[in-house]
């Protein structure tokens, strides 16, 4: 694929960054009118959209680090409106883990076959191609991809933790590990995405902040009412 193609498809990613706000504005309001941190089935459904095309945005412009965290986000979100299923529609954990496992060799196998097509100029961690070029000349040293990689991997690591307490609990549940986690994790994906200068990965994160505050507000109250109900 072309730089000038990869530039012209850019602008296609923002429509994961649409979801993922869509779903952190619904969760917050709903949350906000029952007064406590909420969970809904269309919270994992924007999710997993966002994921399929973010992933497929990070294929364009070659970004294996993203890809293959939102491939695996991708199967956790599917997970939890699996679990948010009656009992007996609910598939084993032993073939969520198979589905997983093959996303991730889905991931690497795209971007080895992207290496055989493009021998001499292909790169896994690199610099989206913007239209605007607002990176054109911008050299970036393979630490601050490092760093992202970190960074995305504590962000992912939300899901991880709360697919873990799902999986356990058998519901889908987000508890205040899942938003300190995210807190932390976006704090570093802000600054390496305004770094390299990528909007699309940016915005998304930099949207949930107030949400993640207000969840762990709300987190807080309802710990302090069921504290004294039991007074």
């Amino acid at each position: 694929m072309t730089e000038q193609l990869r530039e012209i498809l850019y602008p296609l990613g923002f429509l994961s960054s649409l979801a993922f706000s869509a779903r952190m504005l619904l969760q917050w309001l709903k949350s906000e009118a029952k007064g406590e941190s909420l969970v809904t089935p269309a919270f994992w459904k924007l999710s997993l959209c966002g994921n399929l095309l973010l992933l497929t945005h990070a294929f364009i412009q070659a970004q294996f680090h993203v890809c293959l965290v939102q491939a695996c986000n991708a199967v956790i979100s599917w997970r939890n409106l699996n679990l948010m299923q009656p009992p007996l529609k609910q598939t084993t954990f032993l073939h969520t883990v198979i589905l997983l496992l093959v996303a991730i060799a889905t991931i690497f196998c795209g971007f080895l076959l992207q290496t055989f097509f493009f021998p001499d100029g292909f790169e896994w961690f690199r610099i989206p191609a913007t239209p605007w070029q607002l990176n054109a000349d911008k050299q970036v040293s393979f630490f601050w991809h490092i760093l992202g990689l970190f960074g995305l991997f504590l962000f992912s690591g939300r899901f991880w933790l709360q697919w873990w307490f799902a999986e356990k609990y058998k519901q889908s549940y987000l508890g205040s590990s899942f938003w300190w986690c995210s807190l932390a994790g976006e704090s570093l994906c802000l600054i390496y995405f305004f770094r390299i200068g990528d909007p699309v990965n940016f915005i998304g994160p930099a949207f949930g902040l107030i949400p993640y505050l207000r969840n762990l507000m709300l987190l807080s109250r309802q710990r302090k009412q069921s504290s004294q109900e039991t007074l």
